[in-house]
């Protein structure tokens, strides 16, 4: 069984909500009270979310950078832009969370195998187009900000100082389902996420996912948000090599009864998440079964994941060991009530 830093492991957190900006923390005004013993308040503190104020100065970096787009470019089709990131499903653990905002280009779509199609402009390459969307972008943004990476293979970013936040800047196609062809809901709308390098294009239903997991959290009353953020913590404290949308997919994949947050029971949600680690990591059939929050991928197929999952549920069943030796005090019930 793992042995948790506590006291470090809540000094990181302090750190990955501390706005420079405003120089102060985002943390519970309940975290510097002695009436809850650390490991009780490492859960508690990992599980809860950032102010929106925060959040607001994410979504007004994106509007910026959005606006400063739209205002110079000078290309022959029009754009669409929406955004993606954890601030959208409200998991995100630090105040300077990265966010993307994916700039479409709106003049034709792509379309599922099978569909008639819908293009009749076929005056230009996509390509080109997409490679002419990216250059006019960095050299639109490399003229405002200071901080603009162009290393990404899908992506470029820039860093605002004023505010504190990066922001991706990620280049699309549309792509349309069956389903979105037959519904008009944007819930079925996807993107061709584009890879400079090899000029690959790569399907994704970002909507669906932010749909799905916004549905959950609010069905669940927050709980699966809480433990999304929960094992964001740990991942980020323990160097957990698995990624925000392994841990985002084990979290969906629980039944929602298991997940539903009443005051004071962050304990409960914690051992369901580890209950369900337990039958992925020792029942393969259900690991390669579980699906993404959209729906279209099995995130958990590889093998080589099973030892990373191992990790991260050992540091969770320390940590859910921990607090169940004190958690059932008065006191202590008391204290994490009103945290």
């Amino acid at each position: 069984m793992a042995t948790l830093d506590y006291a470090k492991r809540l000094q990181n957190i302090q750190n990955r909500k501390f706005d420079k900006e405003l120089n102060e923390s985002v943390i519970s005004k309940s975290f510097s009270s002695t009436e809850l013993p650390q490991n009780i308040k490492y859960l508690a503190e990992s599980m809860r979310q950032i102010d929106q104020k925060y959040n607001n100065k994410t979504f007004d970096a994106a509007n910026r950078v959005q606006k400063h787009l739209q205002d110079n470019f000078d290309l022959h089709f029009n754009r669409a832009y929406k955004t993606q990131g954890s601030v959208i499903t409200d998991t995100n653990i630090k105040v300077h969370s990265d966010f993307d905002l994916l700039t479409i280009i709106d003049r034709y779509r792509f379309l599922e195998p099978g569909l008639p199609s819908e293009n009749s402009y076929n005056d230009t390459s996509p390509d080109d187009d997409i490679k002419a969307l990216r250059d006019q972008s960095i050299k639109i943004l490399k003229n405002i900000y200071d901080e603009v990476d162009t290393s990404g293979a899908k992506s470029i970013s820039i860093f605002n100082k004023s505010l504190n936040r990066k922001v991706d800047i990620v280049f699309c196609f549309w792509y349309h389902s069956k389903k979105y062809i037959e519904t008009k809901d944007e819930h079925y709308k996807g993107i061709y996420l584009y890879e400079f390098p090899t000029k690959t294009k790569i399907r994704d239903y970002p909507f669906a996912h932010i749909n799905n997991v916004n549905y959950k959290g609010n069905t669940t009353k927050d709980g699966s948000r809480k433990g999304i953020r929960l094992l964001k913590n740990l991942k980020a404290d323990g160097e957990i090599k698995l990624s925000i949308f392994h841990l985002t997919s084990i979290v969906y994949n629980i039944e929602n009864t298991s997940l539903n947050y009443t005051f004071g029971n962050e304990l409960l949600i914690a051992k369901a998440i580890s209950d369900e680690m337990n039958l992925i990591i020792n029942e393969p059939t259900h690991r390669k079964g579980i699906s993404s929050p959209n729906g279209t991928e099995k995130p958990l197929e590889k093998d080589d994941l099973v030892p990373e999952i191992k990790k991260i549920k050992d540091d969770l069943d320390t940590l859910i060991i921990d607090s169940a030796r004190e958690i059932n005090s008065p006191a202590i019930r008391k204290a994490l009530l009103t945290y």
